[in-house]
């Protein structure tokens, strides 16, 4: 059955999403990371304009993408907006940007070598997706999981689908308790995410004290990461109940919890103001005014000046989204108010709609490009290729338009691979697809590992020529040897240690006391901040002077949240030795991260090679 909403409506609630997002980050921005239970009832200390927060920042900036570049949404898009206009690279951020660098797309982009899959860094940025689906959950959450799948995987998808539908459905709907049923319907029950919500809405039934449940989302879903999903999305929920119907009680409920306090009260904040805009008082929004404050982080926008023309241009936006996708709601304009955006490209195919994408499976195939041809490659089980090994991978080929398409395809690899193709003639009528399997096979284990790997595509296709290239990943070598104890002097590396190949930054740790090698080789002179984290007492060498011993006391493994697991060293440029002894009492994980404490960015462009 078809559903309107009323244009004065849907404004009303969008600009309320804004005003709301904004309040609550600027509310939570002094207190994100802090451990709670903290006390605030009010800004502290009082701005006098909205803080920037990358939890408003990034759909700006996929709103600019969208306006610039047409419909669909879609994640190859999205992840030209994290390479063109963020330079933001805490966490999964950084993870991500650094496979989009290597040619690795979206939704591999979000999972290979990834510590932070299950960080609110998708969650945070639900708002545009529901305000462009309105009452349309389905698509509100299709939408989300497109964005959130370039940077996450499995919990943080989730995370963006179960606020997508809630803030969606708010549009329409007004029962809490109504609301709260369709979120978790949307989620698997026995992920984490819909674990800690029903929980948090159980002990609220039970105990009517914020703080009581606060305490047992903390012994239960807790996490050391002040981002984790879980545990955040819990204290969203938790503000929401316990507020009582009043914006005030419960956005300072959500943010006293604590953790990552700016996310939990702007995202509350937005709901709340989607819900019911009269809700926000001018207490709340005298003091940060309207002008939308972008982080200096986000470069290269042309982005409106206030949150009203922001709200303006999602309007202009979501008549098209509902029509493009099908979708049974619509906005009401009798008036016929809502003009056409000169500066907004027309819709490109239809055939490039969202592609359905399974949070709890590992993802092993992006999306390379979407026109004229829409590619995606195929990689191994754990995306890495190992040296000297033929692996085995696949490209799928779709013709997304109305015409078809008929021509060649010819693959090429960097010189010094092997690779194998028989690629028949192309043939694709609109919307069919075309497989082509092929072997590779990168150099030698003894060779160095080039930081980027362009599988080249030469397509010669109804008369046009074009290349498009994605990533082939190698893995990163290392010797491995046992020592008799955690020595005080850089152990020397013995002839017959053992030789593994990892598939990014994490390796499998046994017990005992161990000995790691690997060369590195910087493009230039910098401060590396050298970050290594294992389940017990931990040393580092550089060239063979030590540059940190700790106790194996875990952090969370981001280049600017390492404390003591990380050391700041002015490194030349070439190649270094970086050694590590780790007495180890269980099995674990050894981590090696590499970046800068200056811009929280990895060195995207180190090469690796196997100590000789």
């Amino acid at each position: 059955m078809h559903k309107k909403i009323s244009l004065s409506t849907y404004r009303e609630k969008t600009l309320g999403c804004w005003l709301g997002k904004a309040v609550g980050g600027t509310l939570g921005g002094p207190a994100e990371g802090k451990e709670g239970p903290l006390s605030l009832t009010f800004y502290d200390p009082v701005p006098n304009r909205m803080l920037p927060n990358d939890d408003l920042d990034l759909q700006v900036v996929w709103l600019e993408m969208i306006r610039q570049h047409g419909l669909p949404v879609e994640r190859r898009l999205l992840a030209s907006g994290w390479m063109e206009h963020v330079r933001l690279w805490p966490d999964e951020y950084g993870v991500s940007c650094r496979n989009l660098s290597q040619g690795v797309y979206p939704p591999v982009s979000g999972a290979f070598d990834n510590g932070f899959t299950a960080g609110m860094g998708s969650a945070i940025r639900t708002e545009l997706w529901a305000c462009l689906a309105p009452g349309d959950p389905e698509l509100a959450a299709a939408l989300a999981r497109e964005d959130a799948c370039v940077d996450h995987a499995v919990e943080g998808i989730y995370s963006a689908v179960y606020l997508a539908t809630l803030e969606s459905a708010a549009f329409v709907m007004d029962d809490r308790e109504a609301l709260l049923d369709l979120a978790a319907a949307s989620l698997p029950a026995d992920c984490r995410v819909a674990r800690a919500i029903a929980d948090t809405r159980l002990w609220w039934d039970e105990t009517h004290d914020w703080m009581a449940v606060w305490e047992r989302v903390l012994a239960v879903h807790g996490r050391q990461n002040f981002t984790d999903v879980a545990q955040n999305l819990a204290f969203i929920v938790l503000g929401w109940l316990a507020g009582e119907g009043s914006f005030d009680n419960a956005l300072c409920i959500a943010v006293n919890c604590g953790k990552d306090a700016d996310c939990t009260g702007a995202t509350l904040g937005a709901l709340l103001g989607i819900l019911d805009p009269d809700s926000i008082g001018e207490r709340w929004l005298a003091p940060i005014g309207r002008d939308l404050v972008l982080s200096p982080g986000i470069v290269g926008m042309h982005h409106v000046s206030s949150l009203d023309e922001l709200s303006n241009q999602v309007t202009q936006l979501a008549v098209q989204v509902l029509d493009y996708y099908g979708s049974d709601v619509s906005i009401d304009d009798p008036d016929g108010s809502i003009q056409p955006d000169a500066n907004q490209h027309p819709p490109r195919s239809a055939g490039l709609a969202a592609v359905a994408l399974d949070p709890a499976a590992a993802p092993t195939e992006s999306l390379v490009t979407t026109e004229p041809v829409a590619v995606f490659l195929s990689y191994p089980a754990d995306t890495a290729l190992r040296p000297g090994e033929p692996a085995t991978l696949q490209l799928r080929l779709l013709n997304p338009g109305a015409d078809e398409l008929a021509g060649t395809l010819t693959l090429r690899a960097p010189d010094t691979w092997a690779l194998s193709a028989d690629v028949p003639p192309l043939q694709l009528a609109p919307g069919a697809e075309q497989l082509v399997e092929f072997s590779v096979t990168p150099p030698a284990a003894d060779a160095f590992r080039v930081y980027a790997n362009p599988l080249d595509l030469h397509f010669v296709v109804n008369g046009l020529t074009w290349v498009v290239s994605a990533g082939m990943v190698s893995t990163l070598p290392w010797r491995k040897w046992s020592l008799d104890s955690l020595a005080d002097t850089c152990p020397q590396l013995p002839e017959d240690a053992d030789s593994v190949e990892v598939a990014g930054h994490y390796q499998s740790l046994p017990n005992g006391t161990w000995a790691y090698a690997t060369d590195i080789k910087l493009p230039y002179q910098a401060t590396v901040r050298y970050v290594v984290q294992a389940p017990g007492a931990v040393r580092v060498w550089l060239d063979g002077e030590e540059i940190n011993a700790h106790d194996g006391s875990w952090h969370v493994p981001a280049i600017h949240r390492a404390h003591v697991t990380g050391a700041d060293v002015p490194t030349r440029r070439g190649w270094h030795r970086v050694t590590i002894a780790v007495d180890a009492p269980e099995a674990g994980e050894l981590y090696l991260g590499v970046g800068s404490a200056q811009t929280w960015d990895w060195i995207r462009d180190a090469e690796w090679r196997l100590p000789q």
